[in-house]
């Protein structure tokens, strides 16, 4: 009778043991298929998300129509309003070209908060791009670039 219940208890722990490898394998496998390189490009989609909502709130706030009047004055404008819609982290390079037909290509606004080379040496870069029409019938387009710091 002892023989019998010993051998239960083999069955019970050939069981458990068995159960441990699978719980082992299937967490190993769930991460090599989820990388830590697949988190750093969901931070790419959400500095692409920020990008193109930044760009939309410029537009609609009439912060764009103020810049492409006096780009003087709408520098300072859009760095301030800028570093109010983005992360303190976060580096922008914001170029505003005039694409009406007669002076297609002609800058009308730079601006940046980034030091020299940010964009170059970072790991996570994203680029929003957007046409604007003004109320005098020009076209521009806008590209605003991001960078997050230290990455």
């Amino acid at each position: 009778m002892v023989r019998i219940l010993n051998k239960g208890q083999m069955r019970i722990l050939e069981a458990v043991i068995a159960t441990m490898i699978l719980l082992v394998a299937f967490t190993s496998f769930y991460f090599m298929l989820y990388s830590s390189e697949k988190f750093f490009e969901q931070e790419a989609v959400d500095l692409n998300k920020l990008g193109y909502n930044a760009l939309r709130h410029l537009v609609e706030s009439g912060v764009v129509e103020q810049v492409v009047g006096d780009a003087a004055v709408g520098k300072a404008v859009v760095v301030k309003a800028l570093q109010g819609l983005l992360p303190p982290n976060v580096y922008f390079d914001l170029t505003i070209t005039n694409i009406t037909p007669p002076s297609s290509g002609v800058e009308v606004l730079s601006a940046s908060n980034a030091v020299p080379r940010v964009f170059d040496e970072s790991g996570e870069v994203a680029s929003a791009t957007m046409v604007y029409t003004s109320s005098r019938g020009e076209v521009y387009k806008l590209v605003l670039r991001l960078a997050i710091m230290g990455a």
